[in-house]
């Protein structure tokens, strides 16, 4: 599958802090699509700007979902430049007991994960 830069007509939920022709609508909508509301909410949190090239910790966490290189030996070599194999993977990190921190940070006093909804408009 291809989460590409031009085909909009797929869009089940809109992320209103991005144009609606933004690349980040697919990758949302591809997340929302295979996994549900949860998993969305885990790469809002994790990486609300959707950049496949975000480093954090010291140069140690990667892409949508933040994947620390020390912890995580099997990071696939397009992590950073696939919005697929991104979105899979984090997934797959997700699935398997992977603990993502900032879904449960507090913004204004309210669980990230449960903040973030608000700037989602469901369509189904």
């Amino acid at each position: 599958m291809n989460i590409s830069d031009t085909d909009f007509t797929w869009l089940r939920v809109v992320h209103e802090g991005y144009p609606r022709d933004s690349v980040v609508q697919n990758i949302v909508n591809y997340a929302y699509k295979l996994w549900g509301y949860d998993f969305m909410a885990v790469l809002e949190c994790e990486n609300g700007s959707y950049d496949l090239k975000a480093v954090w910790d010291w140069g140690h966490a990667y892409s949508l979902c933040q994947v620390n290189d020390r912890y995580h030996k099997d990071i696939p070599s397009e992590f950073t430049t696939n919005r697929v194999v991104a979105v899979e993977y984090c997934y797959q990190k997700w699935k398997w007991g992977t603990v993502f921190y900032w879904p449960s940070r507090k913004i204004k006093w309210v669980r990230c994960s449960e903040y973030v909804k608000s700037r989602f408009t469901f369509i189904e």
